[in-house]
């Protein structure tokens, strides 16, 4: 009866677990490696965002800082992969603005993100503001 029970129990833990899927980032990104790295580092309001593919996005933003790359005032065009960030999907909402850097794109694409592009400035991960701030810095030398 016991070994049965603790087959039992065994199979509903086996049953219950969820792959987990995990996007792999730096954990301690730096303003001088994001600016040495990418491409562009902006802020942005997004004016649009469209799915181009399965699992593939297109937004839109107009720049409203830049740290590197297009100049305020410029809208630039950033191909992502979409969906959960638990796939390593990146969403925008329209008129919200976003921090992040950017990598060269495709031929159809000026720049390409990813979640690993913008989760170091979400407020919940707390980097955001000492990195833009160093960044400024930066940026005025």
């Amino acid at each position: 009866m016991r070994i049965r029970h603790a087959l039992l129990i065994s199979l509903l833990l086996a049953a219950s677990t969820v792959p987990a899927f995990a996007c792999s980032c730096a954990r301690t990104p730096t303003a001088e490696g994001l600016l040495q790295d990418a491409a562009a580092v902006f802020t942005g309001i997004v004016e649009e965002s469209r799915s181009v593919a399965p699992g593939v996005s297109v937004t839109t933003f107009r720049i409203s800082e830049s740290f590197k790359g297009a100049a305020a005032g410029t809208t630039v065009r950033v191909r992502h992969p979409s969906g959960s960030s638990a796939s390593c999907g990146v969403k925008f909402e329209r008129g919200a603005s976003y921090t992040l850097s950017a990598s060269r794109g495709d031929s159809d694409s000026a720049l390409a993100a990813t979640l690993c592009s913008t989760w170091m400035f979400a407020p919940q991960v707390g980097l955001g503001t000492a990195l833009i701030e160093r960044t400024r810095l930066l940026r005025g030398h």
